[in-house]
């Protein structure tokens, strides 16, 4: 044999031997990764149901040592040789056999006892109202939520003759107008009675009002934690006011009660009831600089609106009640 052929047959056993020693530390690597995960730990698990309330001295007495894969350890795990953590707690809610034991399953007894009293501050009190899911943000509140709180009347408009002298002479003035076919404020309608939008004028009654609960469910306390999924609820709402302000929400047919929902930021201000001249008089969309609920500058970037610089008195009226 050639002294090159000796040395590739070197070189071709040297790579060989590499690749095997490489791929024998591959293997054990997993090997050790396999191990390591299924490496047995000691866990304290239930071995029987364990009702809500129970005292941790009392629930520990149905509970043993087991193993467990490393792996499936949670890591709020209580160890069998310190369960200090957990002393004097009571089980937050039922705990069913085999569960492994955690800290969290465990909470403050005075959390769990705490009644619906117990969150009434001085001075104030819990009022329940019925309200109807549609009325109730479409059912999408929860306890510990803020509201607006308004109310409004089934009914028709005032006509005419109800009004001031002063404005149903410009209601007058405008019938004119839409008799000859000219613009007016009534869009051609004749009768300022058939023009009437808001057959059901809403007034605000309270603004931030607490809610306390909604039907049994209250507001989580310190130390509890839901899991459950937020689903539409309307039905029997709990608020918590002073006393003089649950007389006035008693004083409230339910069925003419409409909530609104307040994000963190809300800032209160006076919100006036509507007039006869607004709900008389055009619509917002039908004025120029109040065709979006938000203002000219709209909700969406590019939904700004061109403003007239026209302005009667109806109009400049009614652009006193569209948003800043």
């Amino acid at each position: 044999m050639s002294s090159r052929k000796t040395l590739i047959l070197i070189a071709a056993i040297g790579v060989g031997v590499f690749a095997g020693i490489a791929l024998l530390n591959y293997v054990r690597g997993i090997e050790r990764d396999v191990y390591d995960d299924a490496q047995p730990v000691e866990v304290l698990i239930a071995t029987a149901d364990i009702p809500k309330g129970t005292p941790v001295a009392q629930a520990l007495e149905s509970v043993q040592r087991s193993e467990v894969p490393l792996k499936i350890r949670p890591s709020t795990f209580i160890s069998p040789d310190n369960t200090d953590p957990i002393t004097g707690l009571v089980a937050g809610g039922d705990i069913p056999r085999n569960q492994i034991i955690v800290a969290g399953l465990f909470i403050d007894p005075t959390v769990l006892t705490q009644s619906l009293r117990d969150q009434i501050p001085a001075g104030n009190v819990a009022v329940s109202v019925e309200i109807d899911t549609t009325r109730a943000v479409g059912g999408y509140l929860q306890p510990g939520d803020e509201v607006n709180l308004m109310v409004n009347h089934s009914g028709e408009c005032a006509d005419t003759e109800e009004l001031d002298e002063a404005l149903a002479n410009e209601l007058a003035e405008e019938i004119a107008f839409a008799e000859q076919g000219e613009n007016n404020s009534f869009g051609g309608i004749v009768t300022a009675e058939v023009y009437c939008t808001y057959t059901q004028p809403a007034r605000y009654l309270y603004q931030r009002v607490e809610i306390l609960a909604i039907g049994a469910r209250q507001q989580l306390q310190t130390g509890e934690a839901s899991t459950a999924a937020l689903t539409p609820q309307g039905g029997t709402i709990t608020f918590l006011v002073p006393n003089e302000a649950a007389q006035l929400l008693a004083s409230v047919a339910p069925e003419d009660i409409y909530l609104t929902l307040l994000p963190d930021d809300y800032e209160l201000e006076p919100l006036p009831a509507l007039t006869q001249e607004l709900m008389l008089n055009r619509t917002p969309a039908e004025i120029s600089g109040c065709g979006t609920p938000y203002g000219p500058d709209g909700f969406i970037e590019g939904d700004s609106e061109t403003v007239d610089d026209v302005v009667d008195p109806f109009t400049d009226f009614i652009r006193g009640h569209c948003a800043p």
